[in-house]
C-alpha cells in the first residue's frame, strides 16, 4: 500500500489553475467581443462605430469611415484632434464618447488633414448597427462567432485532457490566436475592462506566430531525432526572441494607444521603422508550421503518421494559403485587406480559414493525433462528434434560409416564383437533413461507444503478467485484457512448436485458425530483427506485406484477419507473436495503442521467458533429480540473454565477457544497435547472487531494451524510467548498479549515465588514466523516483575504455588479498596494443593469476572498447 502511494502521480494542479484562468478570461473577452461585433442585434442601445480610430505615423487617424459619416465631413485618413471638446490623448477618449452615446446622438469632432495644420469641426450622427440579413452577414457570423467558439472549445478541451502535453498547450495558443483575428473595439468597454481586453487581444494576436512555429515542430509527430536540430536552434536562439520582443512592445503600445499615446509614442515610432521586418519574421514563423508539416510528411515511415500529416497538410494549406496571399499582397501595396480587395474575396478567404481548426479537430479526434481518448472515454468523443453534426446541420440550414429569403426580398419575385423559391428552400433543408442522418450513421460506425479506459486496463495488465508463471493462463489473460481494452474482436497467439510458429490460443474466431510460419519465414525474420509492432495493410500496394512477403505468408495472415503483429521477444529471441485483427471501431491502432501494447508485450515476453524457464527447470529437475540441473538450465538461459552477436560499429573495436561465480548470477552487460548507427553499452551488477539475482538481471535487461530505442539522447530520463520499472518489478531489498552509455561513431562522442556503478577507466594515448565520474545518480530499483544526470566525453583514436564490475578488482587469493584497481590498471596498460578481445582475455587471466586457484567469490564482468582509425 505504501509503495502504491509513492508511485501515484500528482494531479497537474498548476496547469489546471492556469487553464481555468485562461478559460475565464477567454470567455469574458469573447462574450464582450461578440456583443460589440453586432450592436444592431445583441445591444440595440449601443451606437455603431462611425469609423475606426487608429494610429498612423504617430497620429490618431480615421479609417474605414462609414458613408454617412463621410458625407458629414470626415474623410479617410483625417487626424482626430478632439472629441466632444476633450483632447484625444488615446483611443479611450473616442471610445468613451461612443459608449455613453445613444443611436441618434451626435458627437463633436475636431479634425485636420494629415499634411495640414488647418482644423475644422464636424458633428457626426451616430446610428444603430446594421440589421441586414444577407450572405455577408452570415460570413461575418462565421468569422466572429462560429470560428472563435469552435477554436476555444477545441483548444481548451484538448489542454484539459492533456494538461502535461506541450503540444496540447501549443494547440491552445494557436486556437486562441485564431479566436482573436478581429479587433473588438475594447476602447469602449469602460475603465479597467478596456485595458484587460486590449491586453488579452494583443497577447493572443502577437504570440500567435510563435505558437504556430513551435506547434509545427511538435504536432502531430515529433521530428526524427537530429533532423530539425539546425532549424530548431535558429528558431529558439534568433527568430523566437525577436518575435517575443516585438510581441512585448506590441502589447505595451496597444495599451498605450488606448490610455495615453504620448507615453509610448517614441517607442511606437521607433518600432514602426522595422515594421516590415516584424511582419516578415511573423510570416516566416507561420510559414514554418506548413514547412514542418510538409517536411515531416516525407520523413515519417509510419502509415498512420503519413495519413495524419497528409490530412493536416491538405486541410491547413487550403484553409490558410488564400488569406496569407491576400495579406502579403495588401502589405506590399500598403493598405488594409478591405481597401485593396473586394469584400466578397476578403470574406471568402477569411471564412476558408475555418478549415484550419476543423482539420486539426479531425486529426486530433478521429485520427487520434494527441491520443485524447486515452484520457477521456470514447463516449465523450462520440457525443462531441454527434453534437458537431447537429451544430453543422443548424448552421448550414440557417445559411440556406437566410440567403434564400434575402434573395427573394431583393428580387421582387412574383407569387408563382416566390412559391417556387420556398419549395426549393424546403427541398434544400430536407436534403441537408438527409445528409446529416447519413453523417450520423457514419459516426455511429466510426466511433465505437461504451469504450473502456485502455491505458488503465493495459497498465494493470503489465503489472499482473509478472506474477503469472504458467504459459496457458498467461496468454489467456493477456488476450482477454487486450480484447477488452481496445475492443479487438479476434486475437491469435502464435508460439513456436516443432520449428513452426502456430496458433496455440485464439479468441473470437468461429473455428480454430489454421496457420503456421516457419522459423525462416520472412514475417518471423522481420519481427525477430526489428522487435517492433508491425502494421499489416493488405490494401496498400507499397506496404511491406505486399512488397516483401511471399503469397503463402500473405494467405496465412489473411486467414488470421491480421491488422497488427505484436512480437513477444526477450533479447534476440522471438518467444511468440500476437496477431490482432481490426478493432470494432474500424479505427487504426494509434501511437498510444502501440506504446501500451509494446509495454505489455515486453512484460509478457519476460513473463513468457520466466514461464518457459520455470517449466524447463521443473522438467529438467524431475528428469535428473538433482539440484545442479536447475542451476545448469538457468545458466544456459542466462547465457542466451547475453549478447550473441555484436552490432558492427564503424571505427570501434569492442568486446565483453561475464563469468558467474555460482553458475547463474546478477552481473549484466549488453550491446544495443540503435538508430543512425549508434551503439548502446550497458554494464550492471545486481545485488545478491544466484537465481534471484539472475531474474532481476533479466528484468533490468528487458526494461533497458524496451526504453533505449525510443530514448534518443535523453539518457537521464531513460534511466529514470528504467529505475521505476525495476522498482515496480522487484522486492524492496533488491537493486542494481548500472552504467549505460551511448556511443556516436560519427562524432566519436560517448554520452553516459552512471547509476551507482564503478567509474569506468579511460586510457588515452600518452596520458594518465581518466575516471568517468560525471553524470550519475543512485542505484536503480531501490527507490521509486530518482533523478539522474548525464555527461559526455569525446573519444580519440587509440583511446581505450574499460568497464568492469567489482568482481574483477575484488578477486581474492588464498591470503584474502584483493587484486585491486592498481593491478587492473597495470594489466590494462600492458595490453594497450592488443585488440579488445585479447585485452579482455588478458585481464581475466591476470586476475586468475592473482587468485592462484582460490575459488571465485563474485561474478566477474568486463567490457573493453577501443577507438580505431578506420
Amino acid at each position: 500500500m505504501e509503495r502504491k502511494a509513492i508511485r501515484k502521480q500528482k494531479a497537474p494542479a498548476v496547469q489546471y489553475l492556469v487553464l481555468a484562468a485562461l478559460f475565464v478570461s477567454g470567455c469574458a473577452y469573447q462574450t464582450r467581443a461578440t456583443i460589440a461585433a453586432f450592436p444592431g442585434f445583441l445591444d440595440r442601445e449601443s451606437a455603431a462605430w462611425p469609423f475606426i480610430l487608429g494610429y498612423s505615423h504617430g497620429q490618431p487617424t480615421a479609417t474605414f469611415v462609414r458613408p454617412e459619416v463621410h458625407a458629414a465631413g470626415v474623410h479617410e485618413g483625417d487626424v482626430v484632434i478632439r472629441v466632444n471638446g476633450a483632447l484625444l490623448t488615446g483611443k479611450a477618449v473616442f471610445g468613451e464618447a461612443i459608449r455613453t452615446a445613444k443611436p441618434g446622438d451626435k458627437i463633436q469632432l475636431t479634425l485636420r488633414s494629415p499634411n495640414s495644420t488647418t482644423q475644422w469641426e464636424v458633428a457626426i450622427p451616430l446610428e444603430i448597427g446594421s440589421r441586414k440579413l444577407d450572405w455577408a452577414f452570415v460570413l461575418v457570423v462565421m468569422l466572429k462567432v462560429v470560428m472563435p467558439v469552435f477554436c476555444m472549445l477545441l483548444g481548451f478541451w484538448v489542454a484539459l485532457v492533456r494538461p502535461r502535453d506541450i503540444a496540447a498547450w501549443l494547440l491552445l495558443g494557436v486556437m486562441l490566436g485564431f479566436s482573436n483575428l478581429f479587433t473588438a473595439g475594447t476602447e469602449r468597454w469602460g475603465p479597467i475592462a478596456r485595458d484587460l481586453g486590449t491586453f488579452y487581444y494583443s497577447a493572443g494576436n502577437q504570440l500567435w506566430a510563435v505558437c504556430m512555429l513551435y506547434f509545427g515542430l511538435y504536432f502531430p509527430e515529433l521530428f526524427p531525432p537530429g533532423r530539425a536540430r539546425t532549424w530548431s536552434w535558429v528558431a529558439t536562439r534568433v527568430l523566437v526572441p525577436l518575435l517575443l520582443a516585438d510581441a512585448t512592445v506590441g502589447m505595451i503600445v496597444a495599451i498605450g494607444e488606448v490610455e495615453n499615446y504620448q507615453s509610448v509614442a517614441r517607442l511606437d515610432m521607433l518600432w514602426q521603422r522595422f515594421s516590415q521586418l516584424w511582419f516578415f519574421l511573423s510570416l516566416a514563423a507561420i510559414g514554418s508550421f506548413f514547412s514542418s508539416v510538409w517536411t515531416k510528411s516525407h520523413m515519417v515511415t509510419s502509415a498512420d503518421a503519413k495519413r495524419r500529416l497528409r490530412l493536416l497538410r491538405a486541410g491547413t494549406t487550403v484553409g490558410m494559403l488564400p488569406a496569407l496571399v491576400l495579406i502579403v499582397i495588401a502589405r506590399i501595396k500598403g493598405g488594409e485587406l478591405e481597401q485593396v480587395f473586394p469584400e466578397w474575396l476578403v470574406l471568402g478567404s477569411l471564412v476558408l480559414m475555418l478549415l484550419f481548426p476543423i482539420t486539426l479537430a479531425y486529426v486530433i479526434v478521429v485520427q487520434r493525433a494527441l491520443d485524447v481518448r486515452v484520457v477521456v472515454r470514447q463516449g465523450m468523443q462520440y457525443a462531441l462528434a454527434k453534437g458537431g453534426i447537429v451544430f453543422l446541420q443548424f448552421l448550414l440550414t440557417a445559411t440556406v434560409l437566410i440567403t434564400g429569403i434575402s434573395y427573394a426580398r431583393t428580387q421582387n419575385l412574383s407569387l408563382p416564383n416566390e412559391i417556387t423559391a420556398i419549395a426549393l428552400l424546403l427541398l434544400a433543408v430536407l436534403w441537408l437533413r438527409k445528409g446529416a442522418l447519413k453523417l450520423r450513421a457514419w459516426t455511429d460506425k466510426r466511433f465505437f461507444r461504451d469504450a473502456y479506459n485502455a491505458e488503465q486496463i493495459l497498465t494493470i495488465l503489465g503489472d499482473e503478467v509478472r506474477s503469472i508463471v504458467e504459459t496457458r493462463p498467461l496468454i489467456e489473460r493477456v488476450t482477454a485484457k487486450i480484447a477488452e481494452s481496445l475492443h479487438v474482436p479476434r486475437i491469435a497467439v502464435l508460439l513456436p512448436q516443432e520449428g513452426f510458429y502456430r496458433p496455440v490460443y485464439a479468441l473470437g474466431y468461429s473455428s480454430a485458425p489454421q496457420a503456421e510460419f516457419g522459423e525462416a519465414a520472412t514475417m518471423i525474420q522481420r519481427l525477430r530483427e526489428e522487435a517492433e509492432p508491425a502494421r499489416v495493410y493488405f490494401e496498400d500496394e507499397t506496404s511491406w506485406v505486399n512488397a516483401d512477403l511471399p503469397e503463402s505468408e500473405r494467405r496465412e495472415l489473411l486467414a488470421l484477419d491480421t491488422q497488427l503483429l505484436l512480437p513477444l521477444s526477450v533479447k534476440d529471441k522471438l518467444l511468440g507473436v500476437l496477431s490482432l485483427a481490426e478493432k470494432r471501431s474500424e479505427e487504426p491502432y494509434s501511437g498510444m495503442d502501440l506504446r501500451l501494447l509494446k509495454s505489455v508485450a515486453a512484460q509478457t515476453g519476460l513473463a513468457l521467458a520466466n514461464a518457459q524457464l520455470t517449466t524447463a527447470i521443473a522438467e529438467e529437475t524431475a528428469r535428473r533429480e538433482k539440484m545442479s540441473c536447475e542451476l545448469q538450465i538457468a545458466r544456459e538461459v542466462q547465457e542466451r540473454l547475453f549478447p550473441q552477436k555484436q552490432p558492427e560499429v564503424i571505427g570501434l573495436d569492442y568486446c565483453g565477457k561475464c563469468r558467474t561465480a555460482l553458475g547463474v548470477g546478477g552481473d549484466y552487460y549488453d550491446f544495443l544497435a540503435l538508430p543512425d548507427g549508434k551503439l548502446g553499452i550497458a554494464l550492471g551488477d545486481v545485488s545478491g547472487k544466484g537465481i534471484a539475482a539472475a531474474l532481476m538481471m533479466a528484468s533490468l535487461e528487458a526494461s533497458l531494451r524496451a526504453e533505449a530505442p525510443r530514448a534518443g539522447t535523453n539518457l537521464a530520463g531513460m534511466i529514470g524510467r528504467v529505475n521505476q520499472m525495476l522498482f515496480d518489478a522487484s522486492a524492496e531489498d533488491r537493486y542494481a548498479t548500472l552504467f549505460y552509455a551511448l556511443y556516436d561513431p560519427t562524432a566519436k562522442l560517448l554520452t553516459y549515465v552512471n547509476a551507482g556503478h564503478n567509474a569506468p577507466m579511460l586510457f588515452r594515448q600518452g596520458r594518465n588514466v581518466e575516471r568517468l565520474n560525471n553524470g550519475g545518480g543512485p542505484v536503480v530499483g531501490l527507490m521509486p523516483e530518482c533523478n539522474y544526470e548525464q555527461a559526455e566525453v569525446s573519444l580519440q583514436p587509440e583511446d581505450m575504455l574499460l568497464l568492469y564490475t567489482d568482481g574483477i578488482t575484488e578477486a581474492l587469493n588464498s591470503a584474502l588479498e584483493e587484486w585491486g584497481e592498481k593491478r587492473l590498471i597495470e594489466a590494462a596498460r600492458g595490453l594497450r596494443s592488443e585488440e579488445s578481445e585479447a585485452v579482455v582475455a588478458g585481464i581475466m587471466q591476470a586476475a586468475d593469476g592473482h587468485a592462484a586457484g582460490a575459488p571465485q567469490s563474485d561474478d566477474m564482468t568486463l567490457v573493453v572498447l577501443r577507438v580505431c582509425d578506420r
